[in-house]
This record gives structure tokens, C-alpha cells and sequence, in this order.
């Protein structure tokens, strides 16, 4: 096999150690495929064409994916510390630009991104109409350090330690209802009461969520009516009566057929925070969003 440090001297193929990186990441080309914006063919001849020239097996394959090879892992070690070199530079040249105008990617959840968000970046693009907002929702947390995004915006109780910024506004989780479904199934008074409902309640995916914890604390398995990995669609299915769901305060008060049930406990409440890379904090852009944030929804 060759040297690994020999591949930082290959700058006409880095880009097929791009596509090494991203299936050594998901385990499976159709992932892989989706997330570099290509076929997955093209991900396929990638792979093979970088095993053919490093003679190297890079991959073990299976019907349950691709898994790195001893030879793999080594290759991954040296094109991983390439890869944070390259961000670290862009992060750096980033935070140095001072133009009010150009992209800024902000990520968030599905909830704060469709009914919290955007009011504010409605008034924001009135003060900075150069500035073009690129919202990108996620479930999962952002990688600031990858360059994923410039901002996030999560619903979290703590701020990370490698990101700055600040907590901006009180999320209370309450449960909601149709009118028509409480007309027809009545409001529980108590907990004890859950066992004649039917409930929408997150999936496994969100399963350390506090919020998540109660209610398979308090609700039966035989009441689960529906569930998903995304709390936006736990209030659309319940707009169309088919359960109580827990949702963030402004979620369900954005609807005037709602019903406020119960409001949860303090420990299942969250905070909306606004977070960015140390690198980036100077960045025009990036200054001039959190600024205007603090000073509309901060607390």
C-alpha cells in the first residue's frame, strides 16, 4: 500500500478522497449519493477507481454496507486531518469578511424554523436585503466546525462549549388538541385520564428529549395513535383530529382551532438559543443576525 501521507500530495484526485470520506461517514453509497448530490453510480466508480490506483482494498462490502478495512481506517486518520485543516483555513478567511452582503446559512429545528423563525427573518431581510438567508433544517445538531452552517438556532438547555452565543427566548411544551377531536373525545382533567385518548407522540429518534421521557412515562403504548421524527408533523396530524400531541407553545398557539390541554412540566421546557464558531463570530454577516436577534428576541 502506499505511504498515507502520500495522498496529500494527490491535489487532482481529492475529490474521490471527498467521496471516500462521505461513505466511510453513512456506511452505504445511496447516503452518500444523496448527501454530495450525485448518482449513485458515480459514487460507486469513485471508490473503485481510488482502490484501483492505491491498490489498496479501502472497503469490506455487504448487504448491510461498506465498512472500512484496516487500510481504510489508516487512509481516513490522514485525509480526516486534511479535511479540519481545509475548514479551519475557510472558517478563518470567513470570519475576516466584512461584507453586509452574500450567503449566511443558518440551521434549526422544524419547529423553530417554521413557526418561530421566520417573523424575525422577515424584519431582518427588510434592515439587510443583500444578505441572503439560506435555512437549512436539521434534526440533528450542526457541525459548525465542518462548516455545515454559519448559525444555529437549536432548542437546547445548555450552550455547547465549542460555540458561542446566547440564549434568546423560554420554549413551554403544552398539549394540544383539535377542536373537533376534544369535541368528540373531551380534554383529560388528569394523567390518570390518558388511557381514554389517543396520542401522537416523537419517535425513537427522539428519544432523549425530556418532553419524550414524560410522555412514555404518562401515556399507555395501546394510546399511541401516530409518531413521528418531527414535531411540525405531530401538529399536522394533530390538526386533523387525531390526537393530542405535545408541542412547543408557539407551535400550537399558531393555530386558532388548537386546544391548550396541559401545559408539561418545567423540566421538559426548553430555550431557543443562537449559537456560532468562534471563527465566525466577526464575520459581517454572522455579527449582524445575532445582533439583531439579541436585540429582538433576547431575553
Amino acid at each position: 500500500m502506499q505511504n498515507k501521507f502520500a495522498i496529500m500530495q494527490d491535489r487532482a484526485d481529492w475529490d474521490s478522497y471527498l467521496y471516500f470520506l462521505k461513505v466511510a461517514k453513512t456506511g452505504n453509497l445511496s447516503s452518500s449519493a444523496r448527501e454530495l448530490g450525485v448518482n449513485h453510480s458515480t459514487v460507486y466508480r469513485r471508490i473503485n477507481s481510488l482502490e484501483e490506483r492505491l491498490q489498496v482494498r479501502l472497503f469490506e462490502r455487504s448487504r448491510k454496507g461498506y465498512t472500512l478495512t484496516e487500510a481504510g481506517e489508516e487512509i481516513l486518520s490522514s485525509v480526516g486531518m486534511i479535511e479540519d485543516q481545509i475548514f479551519e483555513i475557510q472558517r478563518k478567511l470567513l470570519g475576516k469578511d466584512f461584507r453586509l452582503s452574500g450567503n449566511l446559512k443558518i440551521s434549526t429545528t422544524d419547529t423553530i424554523g417554521y413557526y418561530w423563525l421566520p417573523p424575525y427573518i422577515k424584519a431582518f431581510k427588510e434592515q439587510y436585503p443583500e444578505i441572503l438567508i439560506d435555512l437549512d433544517i436539521q434534526i440533528r445538531f450542526t457541525n459548525l466546525t465542518k462548516r455545515e452552517a454559519d448559525i444555529v438556532v437549536p432548542a437546547v438547555n445548555m450552550q455547547p462549549d465549542f460555540m458561542v452565543g446566547r440564549k434568546l427566548s423560554r420554549i413551554f411544551f403544552r398539549l394540544y388538541a383539535s377542536w373537533r377531536y376534544v369535541e368528540k373525545h373531551g380534554i383529560p382533567a388528569t394523567t390518570e385520564e390518558f388511557s381514554s385518548h389517543h396520542f401522537l407522540v416523537p419517535n425513537e429518534s427522539l428519544a432523549t428529549l425530556s418532553v419524550s421521557q414524560w410522555l412514555n412515562k404518562y401515556v399507555p403504548v395501546h394510546c399511541v395513535a401516530a409518531a413521528s421524527d418531527k414535531l411540525s408533523t405531530l401538529f399536522k396530524f394533530a390538526q386533523q383530529d387525531l390526537g393530542i400531541a405535545a408541542l412547543p407553545h408557539y407551535v400550537g398557539q399558531s393555530d386558532e382551532n388548537m386546544v391548550e390541554i396541559l401545559e408539561l412540566p418545567e423540566d421538559c421546557h426548553r430555550y431557543v438559543w443562537i449559537l456560532t464558531h468562534p471563527d465566525l463570530r466577526n464575520t459581517a454577516r454572522v455579527r449582524a443576525f445575532m445582533q439583531f436577534m439579541y436585540q429582538r428576541a433576547g431575553q
